[in-house]
């Protein structure tokens, strides 16, 4: 008879890169059900939060729009806090999310992983504040923009509250996402799978590119939005050379 494992051995940690897929698929259900559960609790500060944020993101269209916002249902006070509060749980969960990602990717890199992962956790958590804070702002322009066809066609926008507040949340977190572009780029230079160079000599596909991906991900047709990010989002591709030439890749 084999003798019984030791009790070290049996609750070894398995070594990332000699997981099966079964076990990868394992690994990323368990980060992702503690990114649930990160948002849930987040969203339960949310809810309290959620009348406050609904006064900050309704200024753009009582300026240019309408001085109220409607609700289309009777229940719909109900679903528009619950939405807000879900909405604010991703920006509370978002350093547990963060760490979760890093925590699944971070294996890729070898043992000098940790030595980096303050800075790639703070700097994914920077970049995607720094998204949606340039979302807020470029946002405005893009009700003005819509909000000029009144006059011409003399008519009147009726803003509701639910598809506002999507429009706005969807806006965000474009834009949010959007600004991790050099942190992706950087990141798989790091692990080898591009480098600086070779980032360079695609410079006038990721110039196109860009562009054509923000006419693509922006809502609405405004013609503000998509040349505010493809913008901001081509000298972030310059960020990832220059930071990929730093670390030597």
């Amino acid at each position: 008879m084999s003798a019984e494992p030791s009790q070290h051995s049996r609750y070894r940690p398995v070594d990332p890169k000699t997981m099966t897929l079964v076990e990868h698929l394992a690994e990323l259900r368990r980060r992702l059900f503690i990114c649930v559960l990160a948002i849930a609790a987040g969203s339960v500060i949310g809810w309290f939060l959620a009348p406050t944020v609904l006064h900050l993101i309704e200024i753009p269209v009582k300026e240019y729009l309408s001085k109220n916002i409607y609700l289309s249902t009777v229940y719909g006070g109900f679903t528009l806090q619950l939405k807000l509060a879900i909405f604010i749980g991703f920006a509370f969960a978002l350093p547990v999310t963060t760490y979760q990602l890093w925590g699944f990717i971070a294996p890729a890199f070898g043992p000098a992983a940790n030595r980096w992962a303050p800075l790639w956790i703070i700097s994914a958590m920077v970049l995607f504040a720094a998204g949606a804070v340039t979302g807020y702002g470029v946002f405005p322009l893009a009700i003005r923009f819509f909000a000029g066809f009144q006059g011409r066609l003399g008519v009147t926008i009726l803003p509701f509250a639910d598809q506002y507040v999507s429009f706005i949340s969807l806006i965000l977190l474009i834009f949010g996402i959007s600004f991790e572009l050099p942190l992706a780029l950087v990141t798989l230079s790091a692990a080898g799978i591009t480098s600086s160079r070779w980032l360079g000599r695609k410079r006038l596909h990721f110039f196109f590119g860009v562009f054509i991906f923000a006419m693509l991900v922006t809502p609405g047709a405004d013609p503000v939005s998509p040349l505010i990010l493809g913008g901001i989002l081509y000298i972030l591709f310059e960020l990832a050379i220059f930071v990929s030439k730093l670390i030597g890749k």
